[in-house]
Protein backbone atom coordinates (compact mmCIF):
# COMPACT_ATOMS: atom_id res chain seq x y z
CA UNK A 1 0.00 0.00 0.00
CA UNK A 2 1.71 3.28 -0.57
CA UNK A 3 -0.03 5.01 2.40
CA UNK A 4 2.31 4.76 5.65
CA UNK A 5 0.09 4.45 9.11
CA UNK A 6 -0.30 8.44 9.11
CA UNK A 7 -1.68 8.40 6.56
CA UNK A 8 0.98 9.65 3.95
CA UNK A 9 1.77 8.81 0.38
CA UNK A 10 4.94 6.52 0.65
CA UNK A 11 7.82 7.00 -2.04
CA UNK A 12 5.91 4.60 -4.53
CA UNK A 13 4.10 7.89 -5.60
CA UNK A 14 6.66 10.45 -6.14
CA UNK A 15 4.79 13.03 -7.00
CA UNK A 16 2.99 13.47 -3.58
CA UNK A 17 5.44 11.39 -1.28
CA UNK A 18 5.23 12.88 2.55
CA UNK A 19 1.50 14.36 1.84
CA UNK A 20 -1.30 13.40 3.71
CA UNK A 21 -3.73 11.79 1.58
CA UNK A 22 -6.07 14.66 2.09
CA UNK A 23 -4.18 17.25 1.05
CA UNK A 24 -2.58 15.22 -2.19
CA UNK A 25 -5.57 15.67 -3.78
CA UNK A 26 -5.15 18.69 -5.73
CA UNK A 27 -1.47 17.03 -6.86
CA UNK A 28 -3.40 14.08 -8.14
CA UNK A 29 -6.33 16.18 -9.69
CA UNK A 30 -3.77 17.33 -11.61
CA UNK A 31 -1.73 15.10 -12.48
CA UNK A 32 -4.71 13.45 -14.21
CA UNK A 33 -5.85 16.68 -16.31
CA UNK A 34 -1.87 16.86 -17.67
CA UNK A 35 -2.31 13.52 -18.66
CA UNK A 36 -6.06 13.48 -20.40
CA UNK A 37 -7.37 11.54 -17.84
CA UNK A 38 -9.29 13.18 -15.66
CA UNK A 39 -12.85 12.43 -16.49
CA UNK A 40 -14.84 14.48 -13.84
CA UNK A 41 -13.82 17.12 -10.82
CA UNK A 42 -16.64 17.33 -8.76
CA UNK A 43 -17.51 18.50 -5.05
CA UNK A 44 -19.91 16.34 -2.99
CA UNK A 45 -21.04 17.17 0.53
CA UNK A 46 -21.58 13.47 2.81
CA UNK A 47 -20.61 12.46 6.18
CA UNK A 48 -17.36 11.47 6.47
CA UNK A 49 -15.95 9.25 9.33
CA UNK A 50 -13.32 11.02 12.16
CA UNK A 51 -11.55 9.84 14.76
CA UNK A 52 -13.56 10.37 17.87
CA UNK A 53 -10.35 11.10 20.30
CA UNK A 54 -8.56 13.31 17.29
CA UNK A 55 -10.99 14.43 15.77
CA UNK A 56 -8.99 13.79 12.18
CA UNK A 57 -10.27 12.04 8.99
CA UNK A 58 -10.56 8.07 9.26
CA UNK A 59 -8.77 6.27 6.21
CA UNK A 60 -10.03 2.83 5.38
CA UNK A 61 -6.84 1.46 4.08
CA UNK A 62 -6.34 -2.63 3.25
CA UNK A 63 -3.74 -4.06 5.52
CA UNK A 64 -2.63 -7.77 5.99
CA UNK A 65 -4.22 -9.78 9.01
CA UNK A 66 -5.21 -13.12 9.99
CA UNK A 67 -7.65 -14.58 11.98
CA UNK A 68 -7.63 -17.35 14.10
CA UNK A 69 -10.91 -19.41 14.94
CA UNK A 70 -10.22 -19.42 18.57
CA UNK A 71 -13.50 -21.49 19.40
CA UNK A 72 -11.84 -24.25 18.19
CA UNK A 73 -8.74 -24.49 20.58
CA UNK A 74 -10.73 -22.70 23.61
CA UNK A 75 -10.10 -25.82 26.12
CA UNK A 76 -6.85 -26.69 24.97
CA UNK A 77 -6.14 -22.42 25.81
CA UNK A 78 -8.07 -22.16 29.12
CA UNK A 79 -5.65 -25.84 30.33
CA UNK A 80 -2.42 -23.80 29.33
CA UNK A 81 -3.10 -20.92 30.84
CA UNK A 82 -4.08 -23.06 34.91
Amino acid sequence: CPVDSNGMFTDQVPPVKGLHVKKADPTLIGILKENGRLVQKDNLDHSYPFCWRSDTPLIYKAVPSWFIKVEDIRDKIVENNK
